[in-house]
């Protein structure tokens, strides 16, 4: 199935919260979707940083019903 992604990065003109994250997810779960709320290290950052920025990442896709 395809896999749809709602990127949020931390620090940049757009923040989401914690708080924000997990209402999309809950009406995305509520609309019958899976979901998962990931967060990694935006590409291109130096992982020797000590501050690093982070994008956080609400996965989401629909289930196959006949598995």
């Amino acid at each position: 199935m395809a896999r749809n992604i709602i990127r949020s990065i931390r620090k940049g003109s757009v923040q989401w919260n914690e708080d924000d994250r997990q209402t999309i997810a809950t009406l995305l779960v509520k609309a019958g979707y899976a979901v998962r709320i990931t967060r990694r290290m935006v590409p291109g950052q130096s992982a020797k940083k000590a501050n690093p920025q982070m994008e956080y990442i609400v996965e989401y896709w629909e289930e196959d019903e006949n598995q």
